[in-house]
């Protein structure tokens, strides 16, 4: 009797536990929810681009340089300044060129005295003439004196104004309004003609210089929309075709394009910049494209989650190729019927429940 009673309640125990887990169980699996996704198929086919590397440069660019040796008497500005046009930027020595000016302003005094005799005594040969007190020779002899004088004189005035036009180039000014961004001197440095004083750039204006093969220069045209892409960043830049080289016989078989930018909001850019130029053809890539945000990293690995027939995500190991802007190639790993995820409101892994 008391084995029979053990044995009930063994298997009452048991039936418990059993009633107990499964409901456990089905509690958990109750109160799974599903996140929400966004899904899409891949795109089979995309415009052709065309994709060249280069760097941002300033649409306005100058070396400061001399036009002959001199000392460096002052230097007004450093690397990072802001400058107006016509500003006073560095100050070379013109000592000489000043001993010069004092010398031929002396001669001129000079000549300027021997005019105001000369013209005088023309008069005075004049009255005498009138008079009969000298003769006609001597009258042009001394109008002819005159001329030579005031020839001189003009001579003189043209070498002051040589020596004025001189001096300019030692107060070197800022051509156009920018910002200096190198600085090659020093008060007292030596300053030639072969050695850049400073580099200025100008305020807003940048513009990317890429090399074209011969292959594509034919895509390329002036006033073509194109993007400009910064190489650190996934900012973006629309510009036009500006310039586009018609010979590549000085650079080595490439044609040199330039494309400006046209956004107003250049606060992000400096010049030197690594960037890409993007321009999109009338010609069509095939294969299967997915977003560039779809794509699941794990290491050396990458995958898709795609869309399983139960409603889960299924994380799939993919083989990926070029780029094409923000969408890159798959080669292998997914059929282009297939829905992807693009975004989820919460962490994705295999079988979870998602709704659309």
């Amino acid at each position: 009797m008391n084995k029979i009673t053990y044995t009930i309640g063994i298997v009452i125990f048991a039936s418990s536990m059993l009633f107990s887990c499964g409901k456990k169980k089905e509690d958990k699996t109750s109160t799974e929810t599903s996140i929400a996704v966004e899904v899409e198929n891949p795109l089979t086919e995309l415009p052709k681009s065309l994709t060249f590397q280069g760097k941002i440069k300033a649409a306005k660019s100058t070396s400061i340089r001399t036009r002959g040796s001199s000392f460096v008497e002052d230097v007004f500005v450093k690397t990072g300044d802001v400058v107006e046009q016509g500003q006073l930027l560095v100050c070379l020595n013109n000592a000489d060129l000043q001993a010069k000016k004092a010398q031929v302003e002396a001669q001129l005094q000079q000549v300027n005295a021997q005019l105001s005799n000369t013209q005088r005594d023309v008069e005075r040969y004049q009255n005498l003439r009138e008079k009969q007190s000298i003769s006609a020779k001597e009258l042009e002899n001394i109008e002819l004196q005159l001329a030579s004088i005031k020839a001189k004189k003009q001579a003189t005035l043209q070498q002051l104004q040589e020596i004025n036009s001189e001096l300019k180039y030692f107060e070197i000014k800022a051509p156009f309004a920018g910002v200096i961004t190198a600085k090659n001197v020093q008060k007292g440095d030596l300053a030639n003609p072969q050695h850049a004083m400073l580099q200025l750039e100008g305020k807003g204006g940048f513009e990317l210089e890429v090399s074209v093969s011969e292959r594509d220069i034919q895509h390329f045209k002036q006033n073509d929309s194109v993007v400009v892409q910064l190489a650190n960043s996934s900012e973006k830049h629309k510009a036009v075709i500006s310039e586009v080289s018609a010979s590549s016989t000085t650079t080595g078989g490439q044609y040199r394009v330039k494309a400006s930018l046209i956004s107003t909001e250049n606060q992000n850019l400096f010049a030197g910049m690594n960037a890409s130029l993007q321009l999109a053809t009338d010609r069509t890539s095939k294969g299967i494209f997915v977003p560039q945000s779809a794509i699941v990293r794990r290491g050396e690995l990458k995958g898709i989650y795609v869309l399983s027939q139960q409603n889960t995500a299924l994380l799939r190991w993919v083989r990926t190729g070029a780029q094409h802007g923000n969408k890159v190639e798959v080669l292998s790993g997914l059929h282009a019927e297939e829905q992807i995820i693009t975004s989820a409101t919460s962490k994705l892994y295999n079988g979870i429940k998602i709704s659309f």
